[in-house]
């Protein structure tokens, strides 16, 4: 008999930990999703946060102005990028994804490599954190996030109860049948019913009032949890951020979990009343007393004549779902110690932003039937009759004439007993009083076929609450009084939000002084269409056709590969071009749009959009055949006031745009540079070749106003007529007085100021497609320059970039920038 044995283990067929290899087990399965579900709600109001935090920290010089001013500046920037773009936005990030390269491991940390690289400074030089612990930032960011939530569910709220309200008034005579453990009970009306859901939600909404107000606490200030030995006014951050005052406790302002729980708990009512009403709704609809929209419903897969409400059953789920919700936070809270903010608080964001999101889709889909509800087939007088919901209008009617309640209620049901009202006949009535000990004279025996057949009779009750006319238009008289109070308690407190918004970003950017200097880089000059055909230099003779491995549509343009790439790598970056009106400026749109690029492509109408077609074959300079389209009209009077706004300005694509040559370049240059940028050319290859016309423009007009000249190797000789790039530089340098920077290709790149000449070699690597590799370069060198780096370390820094980028995959080139600072 053969003993059992353990196989050995095919390691070949291991199922991988980790989805990302350049990550670590943790890192990937934690830390990444965690940062990506994270980072869209938190950056935002980070950035504000910090805003108000380094307000604070000038103010009372705990902070030099110039660090601070530099710092706000930065901060200023990245709220452009992620920030909401006016005043009553809704509670939903901006931007909805950020990308995660490793370089760090959470958004904390991400906000500080943006903020140091949108200063042009090092992370070590940040003083954002001074006074300041990640707790009390988290624990306040956490409050403003979920602040703009609660107003936007009040909003819904309420109007759905005024949507109630309205339905209601027109349904004060809509009478059906109210029900009991599921079994006709009494009359009531449509209005009723909508009335009672009217004020449940009216409670609620009282309710987030309530939550909102314990919300409105600033926690910041408190730093870990035992405040800080540095002078600062933490009223005056509560202030600037819209918070109603600051914290009293500095260990529960970043411990506390009350708020979080409480509207969690909130969550689970509204959705579990909403629920409530759904169930019933649907009834009525089964039923045939509504309509049942077509709108919400789905068709049946076998039976084409069903439509089916199911919306009302997702309703019931989404409850369910938000009860799960609030008990997550709830067991999340309570597994963690109350001296550990992090599990308590931290870890019960996303279900609370989770259950955020689905209560404000949950309270709409309740508002949009609320508005379709409209009478159908609602139950006839006999048949509420015939349900027995009269027989208690009966023993009343009894009980009113001092019969007892009891031999009343006897009365009824031995009369209920031999069948429904409609049945009755006097001699019944007769037997069923005498039965009961009860003398009648006749009218008792009216008064019961009378009310026991008359449902409407419930019409005229008086009662405050009931279904009777007068009652409820003073019930929605209430419900309506109650709303609008509620609704400008609320208005009020979005309206201090607000206003507090913008006081608080037109003080940061009068601080900063930059003078509307929002953006690090502002790239003026070519975006078009690149299409890329591989391995090919000439086209194949007249008539015949050839095969190539791969052509591509990318991005193109030198200054729209420059600023996309500069955007990837952190900075605040604008990208001034102009597009035509054509699907191929509708795809250069696109293709441009990626976060922390701030877009301004002016539109041409009935014109054509740029376009390249770029043949590319390895080991072989590429060559292009360029249609300037729109690009032809692009002048001066298509610039905006912002356009020069940043502290560096690059005009790329010079020869490309006859509308910006000769004056019409200088005075841009001129005017960026009274602004205090430092300017940038890139003037790519005239068309045509260096004729001696092309160089005296650019000596007259251009070159004067230009700061950083950058050339590749080809420009710099045809523009000196020199052939040693060292000395083509140096008389370049000599002539304008510019920073010379050249790109030399596989040899690297030179940099001349003055006399001196720094080179930087270019490490051996396989070039796999060298499409923009300039501008690149460009964009990391500027870069560099804008955190402070000298030009020689960063020529070394932009030489080594542009060599990885080339001999990089195209779909893998962001990653690679993104991390390059890290």
């Amino acid at each position: 008999m053969q003993e059992n044995a353990t196989p050995d283990p095919d390691t070949s067929a291991r199922i991988p930990l980790r989805d990302r290899e350049e990550l670590s087990i943790y890192w990937d399965n934690h830390l990444r999703v965690a940062f990506e579900q994270s980072a869209p709600h938190d950056l935002p109001a980070m950035v504000e946060a910090s805003l108000a935090h380094v307000i604070m920290l000038r103010e009372t010089g705990a902070l030099t102005a110039p660090r601070a001013d530099r710092l706000l500046g930065g901060l200023l920037s990245l709220w452009r990028r992620w920030g909401d773009e006016g005043p009553g936005e809704d509670w939903r990030p901006r931007v909805t994804s950020y990308p995660y390269d490793g370089s760090v491991e959470d958004p904390y940390y991400y906000l500080e490599q943006q903020l140091a690289a949108a200063c042009g400074i090092s992370t070590s030089d940040l003083d954002v954190q001074l006074a300041r612990s990640r707790n009390d930032l988290d624990a306040g960011v956490f409050r403003m996030i979920l602040r703009r939530g609660i107003l936007d569910l009040a909003d819904l709220l309420l109007q759905t109860v005024r949507d109630l309200a309205t339905v209601a008034e027109a349904n004060v005579d809509s009478l059906l049948i109210g029900h009991t453990h599921r079994r006709p009970a009494q009359p009531t009306t449509i209005a009723h019913v909508l009335s009672g859901l009217a004020e449940a939600l009216l409670s609620q909404a009282a309710e987030l009032l309530s939550v909102y107000d314990e919300m409105n606490v600033s926690p910041l200030g408190s730093a870990a949890f035992t405040g800080t030995d540095i002078a600062i006014d933490a009223e005056r951050v509560a202030d600037l951020l819209g918070f109603s005052s600051s914290f009293t406790a500095s260990y529960e302002a970043v411990a506390g979990a009350e708020h979080f729980m409480r509207l969690a708990g909130l969550h689970a009512r509204v959705a579990s009343t909403g629920a409530r009403w759904a169930r019933v709704l649907q009834e009525w609809m089964n039923l045939g007393w509504v309509r049942m929209p077509d709108e919400f419903t789905q068709g049946s897969s076998i039976m084409p004549q069903k439509k089916n409400p199911v919306v009302l059953e997702h309703l019931v789920s989404m409850s369910g779902a938000a009860n799960g919700e609030a008990n997550a936070v709830f067991t999340t809270i309570a597994a963690g110690w109350y001296e550990d903010s992090n599990n308590a608080t931290t870890d019960v964001q996303k279900h609370l932003w989770s259950s955020t999101e689905r209560m404000i889709r949950f309270v709409r889909l309740i508002d949009g039937l609320t508005l379709e509800i409209e009478p159908a087939a609602l139950p006839s007088d006999e048949d509420i009759v015939r349900s027995g919901a009269t027989t208690t209008a009966v023993a009343e009617a009894l009980a009113t004439r001092s019969v007892p309640w009891r031999s009343a209620h006897d009365v009824v049901g031995t009369l209920f007993r031999q069948g429904d009202p409609t049945t009755w006949d006097a001699t019944q009535v007769e037997a069923a009083l005498a039965a009961a000990g009860i003398d009648d004279d006749g009218s008792l025996r009216e008064l019961v076929l009378s009310s026991g057949r008359d449902p409407r009779r419930i019409l005229e009750r008086t009662q405050p609450g009931s279904p009777g006319r007068t009652a409820i238009a003073r019930a929605l008289n209430v419900a309506t009084q109650r709303e609008q109070a509620l609704a400008e308690q609320f208005g009020t407190r979005r309206a201090a939000l607000d206003t507090a918004r913008e006081q608080l970003l037109s003080t940061a950017a009068e601080l900063a002084g930059t003078g509307g200097a929002r953006w690090v880089l502002s790239v003026i000059g070519n975006a078009n269409l690149d299409v890329i055909v591989h391995d090919a230099q000439t086209f194949p003779p007249p008539g015949t056709e050839r095969i190539v491995p791969k052509v591509e549509v990318r991005l193109g343009g030198s200054a729209a590969i420059a600023a996309q790439r500069a955007a990837q790598l952190g900075l605040a970056t604008r990208l001034v071009a102009k597009v035509g009106d054509d699907p191929s400026g509708q795809l250069v749109r696109a293709l441009a749009q990626i976060d922390g690029l701030d877009l301004d492509l002016i539109t041409q109408d009935a014109t054509d959009s740029g376009l390249t077609v770029v043949a590319e074959e390895q080991g072989r300079e590429r060559s292009f055949l360029s249609s300037l389209g729109a690009m032809a009209t692009f002048s001066p009077v298509d610039l905006g006031p912002e356009a020069l706004a940043a502290r560096y300005v690059l005009f790329s694509g010079y020869f490309l745009l006859p509308g910006l040559q000769g004056e019409a370049a200088g005075e841009l240059l001129a005017r960026a540079r009274s602004e205090g940028a430092t300017t940038a050319v890139d003037t790519g290859h005239p068309d045509g070749g260096w004729t001696e016309e092309a160089r005296s423009e650019l000596f007259e007009h251009v070159l004067p106003h230009t700061d950083i000249l950058l050339p590749n190797e080809s420009e710099l000789r045809g523009l000196t007529g020199i052939a040693d790039v060292e000395d083509a530089a140096r008389d370049l340098a000599a002539r304008t007085g510019a920073m010379i920077v050249a790109k030399l290709g596989a040899d690297g790149g030179l940099l001349c100021a003055g006399e001196a000449v720094h080179r930087a070699a270019a490490p051996a690597v396989t070039a796999l497609d060298t499409t923009g590799a300039g501008d690149s370069f460009n964009a990391v060198l500027l870069g560099a320059l804008s955190r402070g780096v000298d030009g020689a370390e960063a020529l070394q820094i932009a030489v080594r970039a542009a060599s990885t980028l080339v001999a990089t995959a195209p779909a893998e080139r962001e990653a690679q920038l993104r991390s390059l600072w890290g």
